[in-house]
C-alpha cells in the first residue's frame, strides 16, 4: 500500500482529487487531503499520517502557490510530489519549474493508480503513459493512454475526501456528472484542449448509465442528505433519448429538485426538452450566451450558437416554469465597446433570472489563447503565472476600452437585473477601477449565486468569506 496526500488552499471541493482517490481506495491504496494556506497548515498532518507522496490538482492561477507549496516540503521533508489538473495538463512546460518533480496529463484515475502502484513497489513511474517530468532540464513525455469507453468502471467519487469542510457551507446541494467530454468546440473551452490532446485515443464524449447516477444520486439523498441534485456536466442531456429515459427514473427513484448545465440550441431544436426537465423537478438551468455579437460568438469562439436559438430556448424554458442563469465573457480578443453592451442587450431582453459575467483570460492550451497571441492581444512569451486564480479581476489582453470592459463586468448583474441602470452604468464604467466596484459586484454575485444554485443564504456566506481571498485576487 501507498499513501497520497492531497494539498488544497481552496475551501471548495474538486472532482479530480475525489475520483482519484476512490480509485486507489478500492486497490487498497490510501488517500487524504489537506486545506490551508502555510507552510505550517500542513506539517502536523504530513508528520502523523506520513505520505509517500504529495499531490495537487490545480487549475491556472493556483500553480505559484502550489510549486512554493511544494518546494518547502521537498525541502524539509524530503517528499515527492505529482500534479495534476487544467494548468498542467494544458502547460505541461510547468514540470521544468523549480520544485515540480512530475505531472500528470488527462484522466487521472488509470495514471495515478499506476504511479501508487510503483511507489508501493519502490519502481520509478517516469515511463508510465500521461507522465511528465523534468529530465536535466529537458521536457520528458510518454503518450496518453486511450480513453475508457465505460466510465461507470470508475467507482463514486469519495467525498469523505473533503470531511473537513462538512458545515462550511450549504451541504445540502450535492454535484453529479453523468457524462464525460463535450462534442463542441468552444474555443475558449478545456475541452477543446482535452480532445485534441486524445486525438486518436477514444470516444472525447462518454455517458455514464442511468443505473449508476440514478445509484450515486440515491446515495446523495440518503448518506449525505442531499436536498438539490446539481448536474455539472458541461452540458447534460445532449443524448436526448438516454436524457428522457434517466428523468422518468430520477423522478420516482430519486425525486430532488436539480439544476443542470444545458445549451440553448438543444432546447431551441426540440420542444419537449425544457418541459420535460421541469416535469422531472428541475428547477433551474445554465447555459452559454458568452457574447451578445453572433460574429464573436461563433466565429472567433466557434459556439456555433445563433441568436435566435437563445431567444427561443429562453422563451421555452420560462414558459415551463424554470428559471436560467446565463454564463457570459466580456474582454473577448476583437470585441468592441459596443460588443459588450450588446451582450448585455440580449441578456435583457430574454430576461435572464440569474446572468453570470467573467472576464476573459487566455489560459493555456486553448485556442483562443492560440489566437490572442496571433493577433498581438498578448505577446509571444507571455507569463502565464501572472494569470488570477479568478475570473473576475482584470484582463491581460492589450486591446482598447480595457478598463471599461473590466468595470462593465462588475456592473453587469446589476444592469441585467436593473435595466434602468444601464444608462448610467455606461457612464460610471469611464471612472478608474475601486474597492468599490469590486464590493459591489461581489454583494450582488453572491445573491445571484445563492439564489441560482438555491443555497442557503448563512451558510453560503460562511464559504464565500472562507474563498473570497481566491476570487478577488
Amino acid at each position: 500500500m501507498a499513501k497520497l496526500l492531497f494539498l488544497q488552499n481552496q475551501k471548495t471541493e474538486f472532482f479530480g482529487p475525489m475520483y482519484i482517490s476512490s480509485m486507489l481506495k478500492k486497490h487498497g491504496h490510501d488517500c487524504r487531503l489537506a486545506i490551508g494556506e502555510e507552510f505550517t497548515d500542513f506539517t502536523s498532518v504530513i508528520d502523523e499520517y506520513k505520505p509517500d507522496l504529495i499531490g495537487f490538482s490545480i487549475m491556472t492561477g493556483g500553480q505559484e502557490w502550489a510549486k512554493s507549496m511544494a518546494l518547502d516540503i521537498k525541502n524539509t521533508h524530503g517528499l515527492p510530489n505529482l500534479f495534476g489538473g487544467p494548468h498542467p495538463t494544458f502547460f505541461p512546460e510547468f514540470a521544468l519549474e523549480e520544485g515540480v518533480d512530475a505531472i500528470v496529463r488527462g484522466e487521472g484515475e488509470d495514471a495515478m493508480l499506476d504511479v501508487m502502484n510503483c511507489v508501493a513497489e519502490n519502481r520509478s513511474y517516469s515511463n508510465i503513459p500521461n507522465i511528465v517530468f523534468n529530465d536535466n532540464g529537458t521536457l520528458s513525455e510518454t503518450p496518453v493512454r486511450p480513453l475508457p469507453d465505460n466510465i461507470d468502471t470508475y467507482p463514486f467519487p469519495d467525498r469523505s475526501l473533503y470531511e473537513t469542510l462538512r458545515g462550511t457551507g450549504d451541504d445540502g446541494v450535492q454535484r453529479v456528472i453523468t457524462a464525460r467530454g463535450c462534442p463542441y468546440l468552444c474555443t475558449f473551452c478545456f475541452q477543446d484542449s482535452m480532445r485534441r490532446l486524445y486525438k486518436g485515443k477514444g470516444k472525447a464524449m462518454r455517458v455514464r448509465s442511468i443505473d449508476a447516477v440514478i445509484d450515486e444520486c440515491r446515495q446523495m439523498k440518503e448518506e449525505q442528505g442531499a436536498r438539490v441534485i446539481y448536474f455539472a456536466d458541461d452540458a447534460f442531456g445532449l443524448d436526448r433519448k438516454w436524457m428522457y429515459s434517466f428523468l422518468e427514473r430520477y423522478k420516482t427513484e430519486v425525486g430532488l429538485p436539480f439544476i443542470c448545465l444545458i445549451r440553448a440550441n438543444v432546447v431551441a431544436q426540440d420542444e419537449n426538452y425544457a418541459q420535460a426537465l421541469a416535469d422531472a423537478k428541475c428547477e433551474s438551468v445554465f447555459f452559454g450566451i458568452e457574447s451578445g455579437n453572433e460574429y464573436l460568438r461563433n466565429t472567433v469562439l466557434k459556439k456555433n450558437l445563433s441568436n435566435t436559438d437563445i431567444r427561443i430556448a429562453s422563451k421555452r424554458i420560462h414558459k415551463a416554469g424554470l428559471k436560467f442563469r446565463t454564463y457570459n465573457i466580456l474582454g473577448l480578443p476583437d470585441e468592441t465597446l459596443e460588443d459588450a453592451f450588446a451582450t448585455v442587450d440580449l441578456n435583457i431582453e430574454i430576461k435572464a433570472d440569474y446572468p453570470w459575467c467573467s472576464i476573459f483570460s487566455p489560459y493555456p492550451g486553448t485556442k483562443l489563447a492560440e489566437y490572442a497571441e496571433s493577433q498581438g492581444y498578448i505577446a509571444p512569451d507571455f507569463d502565464y503565472s501572472t494569470l488570477s486564480g479568478s475570473f473576475f479581476v482584470e484582463s491581460k489582453l492589450n486591446f482598447p476600452h480595457a478598463r471599461e470592459l473590466g468595470n462593465l463586468q462588475k456592473f453587469f448583474q446589476t444592469a441585467v437585473l436593473m435595466p434602468w441602470t444601464f444608462p448610467l452604468i455606461k457612464r460610471i464604467i469611464k471612472l478608474p477601477p475601486n474597492i468599490l466596484f469590486s464590493l459591489w459586484f461581489g454583494f450582488i454575485y453572491f445573491i445571484v449565486f445563492v439564489k441560482s444554485e438555491r443555497r442557503g443564504f448563512f451558510k453560503t456566506l460562511k464559504y464565500a468569506l472562507a474563498n473570497a481571498k481566491h476570487v478577488l485576487k
